[in-house]
C-alpha cells in the first residue's frame, strides 16, 4: 500500500472533530444516526436556522419606532446625525445596518440602534429621546 493510500485509510478511522460549540447531547445524538439520518438532520438544521433568523429580523423590525434616517421631531438635524453615528461607533455597525427603537428606563425614554448579530438582537444606546432630558 503506497504511503498516501495510508493516510487517507487512518483519516477514515475516526469521525470528524465535532465544533466545541456544540452541547454533548447534540453530538451524541448525531454520532448515533445513519448517513441518510445526518442529510435530513443537516437539511433541517438549515432551514430551521434560516426561519430563525428571519423571525428575529421580523421581531427587530417590529420593534423598530423609526428609520434610523429620520431625524425625530425633537431633534435638530446634525445633532441626531451626530448622536446616531457616534451610537454606529461604539457598535461597530455600518450606517446601513440596524433599526432605531425606544426604550423606557426608570420611566425615562431612550433611543437605542438595534441589529442582528446571527441569532442575538444587539443594541446601542444613542440619546434619550428629548434632547433635554440628556
Amino acid at each position: 500500500m503506497a504511503p498516501e493510500e495510508s493516510d487517507s485509510m487512518s483519516e477514515m478511522e475516526s469521525p470528524p472533530a465535532p465544533p466545541e460549540e456544540l452541547p454533548a447531547y447534540l453530538v451524541d445524538a448525531l454520532e448515533n444516526q445513519n448517513p441518510e439520518r445526518l442529510r435530513l438532520a443537516s437539511n433541517y438544521a438549515l432551514t430551521l436556522a434560516g426561519w430563525k433568523e428571519r423571525q428575529a429580523e421580523e421581531e427587530l423590525t417590529a420593534q423598530a419606532d423609526h428609520d434610523p434616517k429620520d431625524i425625530p421631531d425633537e431633534w435638530d438635524e446634525e445633532e441626531w446625525e451626530n448622536a446616531l453615528k457616534e451610537a454606529q461607533d461604539k457598535a461597530g455597525t455600518s450606517s446601513k445596518k440596524g433599526t432605531v427603537t425606544i426604550k423606557t428606563i426608570n420611566d425615562n425614554d431612550y433611543y437605542y440602534l438595534q441589529w442582528r448579530e446571527g441569532d442575538k438582537i444587539k443594541s446601542q444606546y444613542i440619546a434619550p429621546v428629548h434632547p433635554s432630558d440628556g
